[in-house]
C-alpha cells in the first residue's frame, strides 16, 4: 500500500517551504506499513493538480495527504473543508466551473488531531483552507477522486523559526522536526483508519 504525500515549493518571501521539505523527507518512508510517495508541487494554479493527478494514476495510493504552509499559524491545522474558490489579484474564480461549492475532507480528521495531540504536537481542527494554492489543491484533489473511494485531505503547517527570523518577524513558528512528527502522526491515523475499514 502507498500513501501520496505532497507539499509545496517556496513562494513569495518564504525562502523555504516546510510543507515541501517535510514531504520530501518522508519519501520512501514506511508509516504503519504503508510506503510514502512524495511530491513537491509548484505554487501555480492548475500546475499543482496537473502534477498530482498522474501520480495518483501511477501509484494508486490508498490515501492522498496534501501539506501547505500557513504563514501565520502557531499549530498544525487539519483542514475539514475545501471550497470551490480561488482568488487571483483580488478577483474570485471557481476552481472547477460548475463544481460543487465545497468538499469535506475524507480523511479521518478527528483521529488525526488526536494522534498529533498524543505525540505532543500543537494542532487544531479547522474549517477553512483559505483561497490560495492550499485550498486549490485540497478542492482539486477531492474533486478528482470524488467518484472513487480514495481518502484525501489537507494539513496546513506553520513556518519554522528560521523562516520567521529570516523575515524579521515576531510571530508563532514550529520546529521542522516537530512539524514532521505531527505529519507522521496524522498519516499514521490515516493508515489505521484504512486498515479498520478494510477488515
Amino acid at each position: 500500500m502507498k500513501i501520496l504525500l505532497t507539499g509545496f515549493e517556496p513562494w513569495a518571501a518564504w525562502s523555504s517551504n516546510p510543507s515541501g521539505v517535510v514531504a520530501e523527507s518522508l519519501d520512501g518512508a514506511s508509516i504503519g506499513g504503508c510506503e510514502v510517495v512524495s511530491a513537491v508541487l509548484p505554487v501555480v494554479h492548475g500546475a499543482d493538480i496537473d502534477r498530482v493527478a498522474p501520480l495518483i494514476a501511477e501509484h494508486e495510493p490508498v490515501a492522498v495527504v496534501c501539506l501547505g504552509l500557513h504563514g501565520s499559524a502557531s499549530a498544525l491545522h487539519v483542514e475539514r473543508v475545501g471550497i470551490n474558490l480561488k482568488v487571483i489579484d483580488g478577483v474570485d474564480y471557481p476552481i472547477v466551473e460548475g463544481g460543487p461549492d465545497a468538499y469535506f475532507s475524507t480523511l479521518p480528521t478527528r483521529a488525526m488531531v488526536q494522534r498529533m495531540e498524543d505525540v505532543g504536537v500543537p494542532v487544531r481542527l479547522t474549517y477553512s483552507a483559505g483561497t490560495f494554492l492550499c485550498n486549490h489543491i485540497m478542492y482539486s484533489v477531492l474533486h478528482l477522486v470524488a467518484e472513487d473511494d480514495l481518502p484525501a485531505g489537507f494539513i496546513h503547517v506553520p513556518p519554522t523559526p528560521e523562516l520567521v527570523t529570516e523575515l524579521g518577524r515576531s510571530q508563532p513558528s514550529m520546529a521542522l522536526e516537530t512539524i514532521r512528527t505531527g505529519v507522521v502522526a496524522g498519516v499514521t491515523a490515516v493508515v489505521e483508519n484504512i486498515k479498520v475499514r478494510r477488515v
